[in-house]
């Protein structure tokens, strides 16, 4: 994983407008809709610049955005004030053990465009029972497009994602190789 202050720099200069949320998660937000009506709470775990954070605000979902750069949860939290959405920010290193949330705390847990397996437990920990698992990210075979991680430890194999939420419903799941190679799961906690 590249340092903190790798990181900031590269969020600090990203100022300007934020991207569009992923498109899966407007997908994944119509089996939230179906599979758990009453959902309040949402995580967006790696937030980054916050894009799908403000995605789940918007849907009304009260929304917790955790990033490992302080930067990137600045530039969400002035957008998220700016829409008058209810985003909290928090910073922490998600890859070590300061990430505990409690139990049963999240309707909606999500997680774009990264991987670190030993936060499985507790993505899985977080989740309320009947709550969703929204999950993207990158497989190995998103070596070929140059871009992305690189290092295996940060990419998926082939069906790998279903089987690391093995103990949950899946709502949808697909895995693509287009312009990048991304798995990408809707799961709901038993």
């Amino acid at each position: 994983m590249a340092s903190r202050f790798d990181w900031e720099a590269r969020y600090r200069n990203a100022r300007g407008v934020i991207p569009d949320p992923d498109p899966f998660l407007g997908e994944a937000l119509e089996h939230v809709r179906l599979a758990a009506p009453a959902a309040a709470d949402a995580v967006d775990i790696a937030c980054g610049r916050g894009q799908n954070s403000l995605a789940l605000a918007a849907y009304g979902l009260k929304t917790v955005a955790v990033d490992y750069s302080s930067e990137a949860l600045q530039l969400c939290a002035e957008l998220a004030a700016e829409k008058a959405l209810a985003v909290e920010t928090r910073c922490f290193d998600l890859e070590s053990t300061e990430a505990d949330w409690g139990d049963s705390r999240f309707d909606v847990v999500a997680v774009f465009r990264y991987l670190h397996r030993p936060l499985v437990p507790l993505l899985k920990r977080i989740a309320r029972p009947g709550g969703i698992i929204i999950y993207k990210t990158f497989t190995r075979k998103q070596l070929q497009f140059g871009t992305g991680p690189r290092k295996p430890d940060y990419l998926l194999e082939e069906k790998e994602l279903p089987e690391l939420f093995a103990d949950f419903r899946h709502l949808l799941y697909r895995e693509t190789c287009d312009f990048e190679a991304t798995a990408a799961l809707v799961a709901q906690k038993p």
